[in-house]
């Protein structure tokens, strides 16, 4: 059944995301309130319907999505205050942000956690959802390309909870990386450390240049993400200094 769901704000995986929903044959709609022209040309080209402002696409939306910033996330749930539809935040967010997000929408709260690149074809990308409407979710967008999971333990902030100890890892650890190439490079072992890899750990010489790569289009976003998951580890009884670490090393990456 087609259903009308609003998307908060259509970046490169917001976009993605709502075109996978109109190729469902939902109704999406993207609020042009302060949006950029690339953000307007991306919408347009997903299949994105626009509205003038958020308050016109609350009014006129089923199921709201927020796919933003992590930074954002709860000043984007403020202005979804009093929404009476299902709100998702999809955002890369501890479990306590979650929280606060919830009390700040209300009942109509559920948590999500993306997992993936875009999904621009199925198979590569999950969006994870717990609370008390996550099924609900989850039958709407059933057979997207982004495939829904409801997550049945770990109470309402499971999702958030996933994707933060997930991106501990596969973004920490790319940090990491980082971090261990500017130091030889700064103490004059760099190529010799390149060797040393060569022979010990092959591998690496990959992840490090995949790191590079990701780093350098999109690690300003994950400075944000990585204080999170800073918060999560904090939360759970476990150090955030890792992760605290990884945001500034991707603070040094400009945004393009």
């Amino acid at each position: 059944m087609s259903v009308t769901i609003g998307i908060l704000h259509p970046g490169e995986m917001g976009a993605a995301v709502g075109a996978a929903f109109v190729d469902l044959g939902h109704t999406v709609l993207w609020a042009t309130e302060e949006r950029s022209a690339a953000t307007r040309e991306r919408a347009r080209h997903a299949g994105l319907r626009p509205v003038g402002d958020i308050d016109a696409l609350l009014t006129r939306s089923d199921i709201v999505l927020s796919i933003c910033p992590p930074d954002a996330a709860l000043d984007v749930a403020r202005r979804a205050s009093g929404f009476t539809g299902v709100y998702v935040d999809a955002n890369a967010i501890a479990p306590a942000t979650a929280l606060r997000v919830a009390e700040i929408v209300g009942a109509g709260a559920v948590d999500g956690g993306i997992i993936g690149p875009p999904p621009t074809r199925a198979g590569t990308t999950r969006l994870y959802l717990s609370g008390a409407r996550a099924t609900e979710v989850a039958t709407a967008i059933a057979d997207a390309r982004i495939e829904p999971r409801v997550l049945g333990e770990g109470g309402p902030t499971a999702a958030s909870a996933l994707k933060m100890t997930y991106a501990a890892w596969t973004k920490g650890s790319a940090a990491l990386l980082l971090a261990i190439d500017g130091a030889a490079r700064a103490e004059g072992v760099a190529d010799a450390l390149a060797a040393e890899r060569a022979l010990s750990t092959p591998e690496l010489a990959d992840r490090l240049a995949a790191a590079q790569r990701a780093a350098d289009a999109k690690g300003w976003r994950w400075e944000g993400e990585m204080r999170q998951i800073a918060i999560t580890l904090l939360g759970a009884g476990q150090p955030g200094g890792f992760h605290e670490g990884a945001a500034t090393i991707y603070a040094r990456f400009p945004r393009s």
